[in-house]
C-alpha cells in the first residue's frame, strides 16, 4: 500500500507541478485588465510612447491576442497603413519587443498586418494625449552608456539599436518621474 502511494507521489513530482505564476497569473490578468478593448488601448498608448514619429504616423491600431500554446505571454498584432512600413516594422520586430518590454509590456511575439483603418476613436484620442508630453532628454552619462553598450554591435544594427535604447530609456525616465 505504502509503495503505491509513494510511486504516485514520485510520478506526480516528475510530471512537474504548477508554478505560482501559473496559479495566480490568470487571476491577476483577469482582475487587472478591463477586457480586450482596454488591453488594446493601453498597449496603443505604450506603443506610441516608446516608438518614434514614423511608427506613430503609420500605425493604425493594435490587437492583443491570447498566448499561443505553450507560451505565457500574449501576442501582439500591430496594424500599419502601407506595405512598405509593414516590411520595415517586421524587420525591426525584436527592437519593438524590447521597447515594449522596457515599458513593462511583455509579448511572446509581435506581428504586423496591413490595415486601412486608423484605430478606434478612443485609441486615437489616447495617443494624442500621450504625444502631448514630450519625453525627457537623456543626460550625457546616459548617452555615453548607450554608446558603450552598442559599440560591439555590427555597424548595420548600431544606429537602430541605439535609437531604440534611447527611446526606451527616455520613456522609463518619464514613467519614473
Amino acid at each position: 500500500m505504502e509503495s503505491d502511494e509513494l510511486s504516485r507521489e514520485v510520478r506526480r513530482r516528475e510530471q512537474g507541478g504548477t508554478s505560482l505564476g501559473d496559479l495566480v497569473g490568470g487571476e491577476v490578468r483577469r482582475i487587472g485588465t478591463r477586457g480586450r478593448r482596454g488591453d488594446a488601448t493601453s498597449v496603443w498608448l505604450v506603443w506610441n510612447r516608446v516608438n518614434g514619429d514614423v511608427e506613430r504616423a503609420h500605425t493604425t491600431g493594435v490587437h492583443v491576442g491570447e498566448p499561443r500554446r505553450g507560451e505565457r505571454d500574449p501576442e501582439l498584432t500591430v496594424y500599419v497603413d502601407s506595405a512598405a512600413y509593414l516590411t520595415d516594422f517586421t524587420a525591426n520586430r525584436e527592437v519593438y519587443l524590447a521597447r515594449l518590454e522596457t515599458a513593462g509590456l511583455r509579448f511572446s511575439r509581435i506581428s504586423f498586418r496591413r490595415s486601412r483603418s486608423r484605430g478606434t476613436a478612443s485609441q486615437v484620442r489616447a495617443a494624442r494625449k500621450a504625444d502631448a508630453a514630450p519625453l525627457p532628454e537623456l543626460t550625457d552619462a546616459e548617452r555615453a552608456e548607450i554608446a558603450q553598450l552598442c559599440a560591439s554591435l555590427p555597424e548595420s544594427l548600431r544606429d537602430s539599436v541605439s535609437r531604440a535604447m534611447s527611446a526606451s530609456k527616455r520613456a522609463q525616465k518619464r514613467e519614473h518621474s
